[in-house]
């Protein structure tokens, strides 16, 4: 007799099954792999799908479309638009990360221009004033930014004793960052 049909297409079945498991397989590695969000958010949204220039195969995102060229097509010269692509979210990545140092470094400069002020202001007023030292803290938030209308209330109320602030504070700032 002949086997049952469940065994007869073995080989069927087994195919069938293997290529369920390659594409999870795949679908897995797509979901696990770090592409730039906002670069793959901006593709999805314009619609454009990668397509392989050998194979047709499409691809929802540069970086598994890298993968499966490189892996597939070794061989073959890389496709120039790919790479036009790839270079505009290099540059957009360099460019976000220059701007978040950018904004560190200013952020650095403007504590070290506060803890400058401050300091300055404790000793001041622990010469002149020493009860208004408790207020420096209400005094630096209130003139936050507005320092030549602090230094000039200075200069107006004590005189020649009056500390300079905006200029030693850029220097202090500056030296804090290393410029």
């Amino acid at each position: 007799g002949a086997p049952p049909p469940s065994v007869a297409m073995v080989r069927g079945n087994a195919k069938a099954k293997s290529q369920e498991k390659r594409l999870k397989k795949i679908e897995a590695q797509r979901k696990s792999q770090k592409t730039d969000a906002k670069a793959t958010k901006k593709i999805r949204e314009a619609g454009i799908k990668f397509t392989c220039p050998e194979c047709k195969a499409q691809f929802p995102a540069i970086k598994v479309a890298d993968d499966h060229f490189c892996s597939r097509h070794p061989k073959k010269p890389y496709p120039r638009d790919w790479q036009r692509i790839k270079d505009a979210m290099e540059a957009e990545r360099k460019a976000a990360a220059e701007e978040k140092e950018r904004k560190k470094k200013a952020k650095k400069m403007e504590d070290a221009k506060l803890a400058f002020i401050r300091e300055t202001l404790v000793n001041f007023y622990q010469e002149v004033d020493p009860e208004k030292v408790a207020n420096v803290p209400k005094i630096v938030e209130k003139f936050n930014g507005k320092w030549d209308k602090l230094e000039a209330g200075l200069a107006k109320k004590f005189g020649e004793k009056a500390p300079a602030i905006i200029e030693p504070s850029e220097k202090a700032a500056r030296k804090a960052v290393g410029l």
